[in-house]
């Protein structure tokens, strides 16, 4: 198995966990104080089209001016507020196909960009695995955080 091949076998990893998690979850059960499970995914959804934006940047050779520039806080409530309109099942398929949208990008990075640094969107820098691994770490995080939060809700 090839490194972008290792990569996208773990975003499916980290996916299929989450996936499993919604499917446990009330689609508007507060998951932290602020945020429902909605809005979770609204906010990994956020983060994707970030990674998105970086990737093709780099990709071209360009510098992406970075979504958190206002800090990460505020590029996370932007992210969940311009989705707010939208239904469940609206942001669960945007979820989905932000995913989909970066592995097909991974296939689509030139293999002398692979390990050519550049920033990250949440800042800091480092290469296209480094970012990924970055990434979908993140949203294993939230799939053991909420499922810790959806069992202790049962109790």
């Amino acid at each position: 198995m090839n490194e972008r091949e290792k990569i996208i076998a773990e975003f499916d990893k980290s996916r299929t966990r989450m996936r499993a998690i919604v499917a446990k979850a009330d689609s508007h059960q507060a998951i932290y104080p602020r945020w429902t499970m909605k809005e979770v995914l609204d906010h990994i959804s956020g983060w994707d089209d970030a990674v998105i934006a970086v990737l093709n940047a780099h990709i071209k050779g360009m510098v992406k001016d970075m979504p958190s520039v206002r800090g990460i806080d505020a590029y996370n409530a932007e992210t969940v507020s311009t989705r707010e309109a939208l239904s469940f099942v609206h942001s669960y398929r945007e979820w989905e196909a932000s995913r989909e949208a970066v592995k097909k990008l991974i296939l689509e990075v030139p293999s002398e960009k692979m390990q050519e640094s550049f920033p990250f969107p949440w800042g800091g820098s480092g290469n296209v695995a480094d970012l990924l691994r970055i990434f979908y770490e993140h949203e294993e995080e939230h799939a053991e955080e909420i499922e810790g939060i959806i069992e202790k809700g049962k109790s």
